[in-house]
């Protein structure tokens, strides 16, 4: 009970006016609502305006990719250099992602800036990529 009571007399000497103090916590909650909606607002906007301005071609890339690759011939579906592949002196690496042109970025990046000859790939490879 003691210390209930240093506690109390303590918090009654820095805070004199509770209802001042509750009042100030209170509109700093409201301010801090406020932001946090207009910033939601500023978001939704945002992703709208991306929607409506991404090419509609990009919106479905990966199917178009799919769709060309399937009408395709069968022998024009083969790799150039198909050899390569289980080639053990070479690095093979593997992108996991649903955005295709962000895996083709990465892919003729990795390529062009490879230091070492045997891991640079082909260029008809890069085409291939490339063209889809």
């Amino acid at each position: 009970m003691r210390h209930m009571g240093a506690s109390l007399s303590k918090a009654s000497r820095a805070f004199p006016d509770c209802a001042a103090m509750a009042s100030k916590l209170r509109a700093m909650n409201h301010n801090a609502e406020e932001q946090v909606r207009s910033q939601q607002h500023e978001v939704t906007h945002l992703v709208h305006l991306a929607a409506r301005t991404t090419p509609k071609g990009l919106h479905c890339l990966s199917m178009q990719l799919t769709a060309d690759y399937f009408a395709l011939r069968p022998e024009d579906r083969k790799l150039p250099n198909e050899n390569k592949i289980h080639d053990p002196k070479l690095y093979h690496y593997a992108v996991f992602s649903d955005n295709v042109l962000a895996c083709g970025v990465v892919v003729n990046s990795t390529a062009s800036n490879s230091k070492n000859e045997l891991v640079r790939m082909d260029d008809s490879f890069l085409s291939v990529i490339g063209n889809g």
